[in-house]
């Protein structure tokens, strides 16, 4: 039988040893260095490698770390943590580094491995004092660097709020520090946020802030995200810090929490600033003028698109490519808009395309913008053109079947799509829905959706055609509780309408209502929401 070592023991048990052409050599440069292992550790270095490689790693794993524990070698710690994390011992991964942080007290590494150890197996209160010590042992011009990267280290621990005190009672010297003040507090505001202080992380960000220097974007950022998760006094931290930014990316990233928040007339006036700041920076036209396009302000939105697009054919790139295809297709709904949807169309297909991903988004884009005007016909045309074999497109033709009442096709397309492929649930639940919103073979409708939803397991939207095929089927308690729990787990306006109608049906007209007024503010142009409404003249 062959054996093969290691190559970090090889080095270990020959290191120094004198080659052949040394022997050889009558005046060598340098005398040998000798390795400082005796035969027996070597020996028990070699019993441990074989024992591994014969399936017996627990074995070589006591045999190497006793090697190491007898000569102090830190690779030989190394090896042996190596061996027990490869087994998943976290008993013996954590044995092996404790000795070698202990043998050799001053060895970053080791103190490193002790400190990921401890915080896999959620040791999370000992990890204090290795922590310290990564700390101390980074270099000066290092250290805030060495900071900063502290949340990741405890990212997966399950108690955040053990993790933020352990960090705080760490970091308490460099608070004062007038060189790692700010990068300090905003690791600790981080952790306070990530354990849900939120006031306490607030004041954090504020410390930071007022330690910091322009260039530091570290409080900002906190800053940001504290207002992403609504705390509104976060705002003027931010709003303190835009005038120091000397690049794009926070003033962006403000932009999108702006949008998130649904507060586009700010967002808009804000990526102007970005455009008028940092006027080369291609992105922010693009997104200053979608926000102009969703404001309805078409002439606007068109300047800032042409500017995007002249940008990006500049220097273009798989990034840009899709940013110009949205941007023209942003224009292109302008045109359609003004009543030019043959131009719209055009502007679109004209795009240049050089592989088949670009080819399906100009696809994408044209059939998206012919839907938006509820050109049917036309997007079924274009699908029919372009569909082949492609399962997707050829359900979004069955789709289009669909809307131009077209319902044996629609069918006949779904049920290819299936054949073709039974793992498509999306073709499953269109199918179950179409049967069941039309009150036809509605056991079948059933067994298609709960076919559906096992491909798909807590999809929204499949649990509403469940719960409605269950109203069509007269089961209305299950009909109610699936369609509260889709509406919980994604507010949509489809859902809200028919969840508006199952509770109307159970006098529960308030509540219905209520439902409906929801949908309204997400979606208020729903074609569903819209005929349930007009067939039960709800006062809303």
């Amino acid at each position: 039988m062959k054996f093969l070592l290691a190559p970090a023991v090889l080095s270990l048990a020959f290191a120094g040893a004198p080659t052949f052409a040394q022997n050889a050599t009558e005046t060598p440069e340098a005398p040998p260095v000798n390795s400082g292992m005796n035969g027996e550790m070597l020996y028990e270095i070699l019993v441990g490698e074989l024992n591994i490689q014969q399936g017996q790693p627990l074995v070589g794993f006591s045999l190497l770390l006793d090697a190491a524990r007898k000569s102090n070698d830190a690779q030989l710690y190394a090896r042996a943590v190596e061996i027990a994390l490869k087994e998943r011992s976290g008993d013996g991964a954590l044995m092996a580094a404790r000795s070698w942080s202990q043998a050799l007290p001053q060895d970053r590494l080791a103190n490193l491995n002790l400190l990921q150890i401890l915080i896999a197996l959620n040791k999370t209160s000992e990890t204090l004092e290795p922590l310290k010590k990564e700390i101390a042992f980074s270099p000066a011009s290092e250290r805030n660097a060495a900071i900063r990267v502290v949340p990741r280290y405890y990212a997966r621990i399950t108690d955040q709020k053990v993790a933020t005190e352990v960090i705080q009672k760490a970091l308490d010297s460099y608070t004062t520090n007038a060189e790692t003040a700010s990068a300090t507090w905003a690791v600790i505001g981080r952790m306070q946020m990530l354990s849900g202080n939120l006031p306490g992380a607030l004041q954090s960000a504020q410390k930071s802030l007022a330690s910091s220097t322009k260039t530091d974007i570290s409080a900002p950022f906190l800053a940001l995200e504290l207002l992403g998760r609504g705390v509104k006094e976060a705002e003027a931290l931010v709003l303190q810090a835009l005038p120091n930014q000397a690049r794009p990316d926070f003033p962006m990233a403000y932009v999108r929490v702006l949008i998130e928040a649904k507060r586009y007339e700010q967002a808009s006036e804000q990526a102007q600033s970005v455009t008028q700041r940092f006027p080369t920076h291609a992105e922010a036209w693009l997104l200053l003028g979608s926000l102009q396009f969703e404001q309805g302000l078409d002439k606007q939105a068109d300047a800032s698109l042409l500017t995007y697009i002249g940008m990006a054919n500049k220097a273009p790139n798989e990034n840009t490519q899709r940013g110009v295809i949205q941007a023209q297709s942003r224009r292109a709904s302008i045109l359609a808009k003004q009543g030019n949807l043959k131009e719209a169309r055009q502007l679109i297909s004209q795009l240049p395309t050089t592989n088949e991903e670009e080819v399906r988004s100009r696809l994408m884009a044209e059939l998206q913008l012919l839907r938006d005007y509820r050109q049917w016909q036309a997007a079924f045309d274009l699908l029919a053109q372009y569909a082949g074999d492609d399962l997707d497109l050829i359900y979004e033709q069955a789709m289009m079947a669909e809307k131009l009442n077209r319902v044996e096709e629609m069918e006949k397309l779904l049920r290819m799509v299936i054949s073709k492929d039974p793992s498509h649930f999306n073709a499953y639940n269109a199918l179950g829905f179409s049967l069941a919103d039309r009150n036809l073979r509605l056991k079948e409708a059933k067994e298609l959706i709960v076919k559906a939803l096992t491909l798909a397991p807590g999809d929204p939207f499949i649990t509403d055609s469940l719960g409605w095929v269950e109203f069509r089927l007269g089961n209305t308690k299950q009909a109610l509780a699936l369609l509260e729990k889709a509406f919980k787990d994604r507010a949509d306006a489809e859902i809200a309408a028919h969840l508006g109608e199952v509770l109307w049906q159970l006098k529960r007209e308030s509540d219905a209502i209520a439902i409906w007024r929801q949908g309204l503010e997400i979606a208020p142009t729903n074609e569903t929401l819209q005929q349930t409404l007009r067939r039960f003249k709800p006062s809303i």
